[in-house]
């Protein structure tokens, strides 16, 4: 092979190399809902078009000098996907729902509150858990509820689990559920469109959402730390 053919396929080779490593793989929970994410579902698949997460994506992907790639991934495959490093960054989180995996990222500083409200349209006052022994609450499916699990688990409170918050709303609409856990977030968006929508918080599930970097990602700790620092002073995020 001549020389100069071979300085041409080891200078695209690091061209392709370097354009690689300019992108952000920034994953995203499929199982949320507005204002986390909204997605155009096209014949190829599901499409990342609005939201809190893509907003934040965007925001890092700037900080960072990469452009953002994003990966819609379900709930159950996020923290496999995290690890092995198929993706860079997944926002939204907390040790708390994935503690499979607390020390195989690095973990960002707190970025928003999120805590978990219950949900309901001109049903019976709640004051406490008990109140809700026998009803039918939904959820999202895979998603860890730490104040009521126990109650789940022994069947005093029956879960009802739905892809997303949008569709137990829909339940609710429709009288196939009692209640619905969703969370602040969410509850600040959605009553704006359902206005017959009530909320009774009952200090559940609060905890400060954070994102995680992959251990096996190209991405510094030290920047990825830098990005989110930036970005919190900017305010970006975390607001419906």
């Amino acid at each position: 092979m001549k020389l100069g053919v071979i300085l041409s396929v080891v200078l695209f080779s690091c061209c392709v190399f370097a354009k690689e490593k300019q992108v952000l793989r920034y994953g995203v929970n499929s199982n949320y809902a507005m204002p986390l994410l909204g997605v155009t579902r096209l014949p190829q698949g599901q499409v990342l078009q609005e939201g809190v997460l893509k907003d934040l994506g965007e925001a890092l992907a700037k900080e960072l000098k990469r452009e953002p790639q994003f990966i819609l991934l379900p709930k159950i495959r996020v923290a496999e996907n995290l690890k092995q490093g198929s993706i860079d960054v997944l926002c939204h989180l907390n040790e708390v729902w994935q503690p499979a995996i607390k020390d195989d990222v690095y973990w960002s500083d707190d970025l928003y509150e999120s805590r978990n409200l219950i949900v309901h349209i001109d049903s019976k006052p709640i004051k406490s858990i008990s109140d809700l022994y026998g009803a039918r609450v939904g959820t999202v499916l895979n998603f860890i509820y730490q104040n009521l699990d126990p109650y789940f688990a022994k069947k005093q409170i029956l879960r009802e689990d739905a892809p997303t918050n949008e569709s137990n709303i829909q339940k609710i609409l429709k009288g196939r559920i009692d209640y619905l856990v969703m969370s602040n977030l969410e509850f600040d968006f959605y009553k704006r469109i359902y206005p017959t929508l009530d909320a009774v918080d009952l200090s559940m599930d609060s905890v400060q959402t954070k994102c995680a970097l992959s251990k096996k990602s190209s991405i510094s700790p030290e920047s990825f730390e830098k990005a989110i620092q930036t970005i919190q002073r900017n305010g970006c995020c975390g607001k419906s």
